[in-house]
């Protein structure tokens, strides 16, 4: 698998930053069918194979045939998912500026913005932010469009447009797990309300991502909740490296990182920036601090590599048996993370899930 993932942070070096010499030796000398599709597989599950193709084909790099057919349908399926979501997201930004609803969008769809083919970023669902008006909004979507509306989650109602699903957040952060994240919160919201939020287009309708602290701060501590919990992916990493390299310089980071010294997640914060420029080619940038444990750097890139290839088992039981295990497998990732004793935030994420169960069973 570590040929494989060189492989493709190599394409992805050539792809993002025009790193020709990312390309330079002989990584391509004798691969075989089964090699090809080993990287295939990898790229798959990490959430990179768009990207991976476009730089095989930029570079003129011959693929065995039943590869690029592979490369080619699941490049398909991410544009055509992609398409649809773009239309989902345009429509219900129409539908909230005729009531007066400004609509922000968090994650994937504002993400994809920054990539040099947004269409190739995958998106699994759409997740927003009303501006306090997530109440107000879900009853218009139930009253006058007969959609139905899920409230059994903790920080986020869902519902769905088609096929595709929508997450309407009044909070940023799953607030009720960590009593860090509950005083977290309002200082997300606090930003969220004092500083004015960048105008994106999406299928010509406005809408708005994060301004540059509030985007800093929520995709660290969004992907710093998939870390601590299980892992994260390379895509993870990837976003992070765009943001940088498009907003870094429009961060207030002596407020971030006082944020982070705060609540307990700089260990994460300074590890996630150095993975991004020893591993994926970001260019260093003088404001942005870095991790001096090389060995927990090298720790979470390997962790990083393993994405996707644990599944949660569906039995109720074992279900429960697999998170425990895996909750206490990752204390270390915990720490770098939370500043909360690990007792009592197991205690209480335990409560919160036998209050709302299906939030338990959620991936």
């Amino acid at each position: 698998m570590e040929r494989y993932a060189d492989i493709v942070t190599r394409l992805l070096k050539y792809a993002l930053w025009h790193d020709s010499t990312s390309l330079d030796g002989n990584v391509f000398d004798g691969l075989s069918v089964d090699d090809w599709g080993g990287v295939h597989e990898f790229a798959l599950r990490q959430g990179l194979s768009a990207i991976v193709f476009d730089a095989l084909t930029d570079a003129g790099i011959a693929l065995p045939r039943p590869i690029k057919m592979r490369f080619i349908s699941a490049v398909s399926n991410i544009e055509n998912e992609y398409a649809a979501k773009l239309k989902t997201a345009a429509r219900l930004a129409e539908i909230y500026r005729s009531n007066g609803i400004r609509m922000m969008i968090l994650k994937g769809l504002g993400l994809s913005q920054l990539y040099p083919h947004p269409n190739h970023r995958p998106c699994s669902d759409i997740d927003i932010y009303l501006f306090g008006r997530q109440r107000e909004a879900d009853d218009i979507l139930r009253k006058n469009y007969n959609i139905p509306i899920d409230e059994d989650k903790h920080h986020h109602t869902v519902f769905h447009i088609g096929k595709t699903m929508v997450e309407n957040h009044y909070d940023f952060i799953e607030a009720h797990s960590r009593r860090s994240k509950s005083e977290l919160e309002p200082r997300l919201k606090a930003i969220a309300e004092t500083e004015q939020p960048i105008r994106i287009e999406i299928g010509g309708q406005e809408a708005y991502i994060p301004s540059p602290n509030l985007n800093a701060l929520f995709l660290t501590l969004h992907s710093g909740a998939h870390f601590a919990a299980g892992n994260i992916s390379v895509r993870h990493l990837l976003d992070w490296s765009l943001f940088i390299d498009r907003f870094g310089e429009d961060v207030e980071w002596e407020k971030v990182y006082a944020l982070a010294d705060e609540f307990g997640f700089r260990r994460y914060l300074d590890c996630l920036n150095t993975m991004c420029f020893d591993y994926l080619g970001l260019a260093k940038k003088p404001f942005i601090t870095v991790s001096q444990e090389k060995d927990i750097v090298e720790k979470s890139w390997t962790d990083t590599l393993e994405y996707g290839k644990e599944c949660i088992p569906d039995n109720f039981i074992k279900g429960w048996i697999y998170r425990i295990d895996r909750r206490f497998a990752n204390v270390w990732k915990q720490r770098m993370v939370y500043r909360d004793g690990l007792v009592s935030s197991f205690l209480l994420s335990a409560a919160i899930h036998v209050i709302k169960p299906k939030y338990w069973r959620k991936d």
